[in-house]
């Protein structure tokens, strides 16, 4: 296709809620900066201070609540499944446009647009660009984890197994409207098998995903920018404290990390917020909590760490302060089953660790807290491994733009302006 095809970019929120929000606003921005025409739709405002007043940047924000957050239960109900005012609004964007001049990038949409945009873009012949920030194009509760016993999930989505269990981390009512919404996206609008390309941010997610998505429709791994600073390796060999990012919630592994940090006997520093806050401090009552931080004082406080911890037990995606700890020349010990494993070498620039064994972590944690050398020399590999191949904001836009020109150009388009 045409470089200066027109994009429009969807995602549920038109300010930070997450790293997904943040890679699509940066998406955005970048290229605008190039000169390319784009359109930012979202439902759940406000629209951020940066996206304001950029040439080339057009935003579409409907100031709608999020589907979990609508006090209005019953419209919630059924504005998950379809928002239909959100689908409307597409569809009068759309009619504007040539689907052999654009491209429709989708981010997220399971938190307030509804499966029916994806749907309402392809039926009109846009190529439809998805990134895979989560699981929800295949798994009900997007994560293939079940919440309540807190282990991966193997089953086959929607399957009878699948349908039968109680994963969702709220109820099982939950979980049975979630398996119709993802009933009614793959199957009766067949959402998968109209999407373009897909993208994953990791090699790990997109083979846990490639089993449940079309054979035919091809996945590329593209990284996700990350705002860094070149400071210099931080002196990781006379820093103590281990580190720790994210919502304090059990998929991520945190209160694994705070039984390991009290066997182990090592200082540790937790950032962020959630509700297992008070048993984490019931556990490791000599640990500092920050609660959230801006991304300064997360710089400065990598700067000061021994090392970064990723325990989660469920897949994630990426795994970014990972790549955030990299840059700051800072190990980070991970996982052995979670996407961080595709950036972060063991022995290299960093150390694995058994999934979901708090005495493996507790190991690894004693082994770098007890070895300088070790400690800097996986430090420094980590720093020179980020900054050969820094992920920049450009470096993701350059490589975005390579991605869409390998798409066709949509075949028998719906008219401009015909009927919606």
């Amino acid at each position: 296709m045409n470089p200066a095809s027109d994009i429009i970019i969807l995602d549920d929120y038109a300010s930070t809620a997450g790293g997904s929000t943040g890679v699509a606003i940066a998406s955005a921005l970048g290229l605008a900066a190039q000169g390319v025409r784009v359109t930012y739709f979202s439902c759940v405002g406000p629209v951020a201070p940066r996206l304001h007043g950029v040439p080339g940047l057009d935003v579409v924000c409907l100031d709608q609540p999020e589907i979990a957050r609508d006090p209005h239960r019953v419209r919630a109900f059924f504005s998950g499944l379809r928002n239909a005012r959100a689908v409307t609004a597409l569809r009068a964007l759309l009619a504007t446009r040539d689907p052999r001049r654009t491209i429709v990038h989708v981010h997220t949409w399971m938190k307030a647009l509804s499966p029916f945009v994806l749907e309402s873009a392809a039926a009109r012949g846009f190529p439809l660009v998805v990134t895979l920030h989560d699981y929800f194009i295949a798994c009900p509760n997007g994560g293939f984890f079940e919440y309540p016993t807190g282990r991966i999930c193997h089953r086959r989505p929607l399957s009878l197994s699948c349908l039968g269990c109680n994963c969702d981390r709220r109820s099982y009512a939950q979980k049975l409207w979630r398996s119709a919404r993802t009933l009614l996206q793959n199957h009766w609008l067949a959402v998968p098998h109209r999407v373009s390309r897909y993208i994953a941010v990791s090699r790990f997610s997109a083979d846990v995903l490639r089993p449940h998505l079309p054979s035919g429709t091809g996945i590329a791994v593209l990284r996700n920018p990350v705002e860094c600073v070149a400071a210099g390796p931080a002196p990781v060999a006379a820093n103590r404290p281990f580190l720790f990012i994210g919502r304090l919630v059990p998929e991520k592994g945190v209160r694994l990390f705070a039984e390991a940090v009290a066997a182990a006997g090592v200082p540790a520093v937790f950032i962020g917020d959630g509700e297992l806050m008070p048993e984490l401090r019931r556990l490791c009552p000599q640990a500092r909590f920050t609660g959230w931080l801006d991304p300064v004082a997360i710089r400065s406080e990598l700067r000061q760490a021994r090392a970064l911890v990723l325990p989660s037990l469920w897949y994630e995606t990426l795994g970014l302060v990972a790549i955030e700890a990299a840059a700051a020349g800072v190990p980070a010990v991970v996982s052995d089953g979670c996407a961080a494993t595709d950036y972060v070498r063991h022995g290299e620039t960093g150390l694995h660790f058994a999934h979901a064994s708090a005495e493996a972590l507790a190991a690894a944690l004693r082994t770098l807290a007890g070895d300088d050398v070790l400690a800097a020399r996986l430090g420094a590999a980590a720093h020179r491994w980020y900054w050969d191949h820094p992920w920049t904001a450009e470096a993701h836009v350059a490589e975005l733009r390579e991605i869409y020109r390998t798409l066709e150009p949509a075949s028998n388009p719906q008219p401009i302006g015909s009927a919606a």
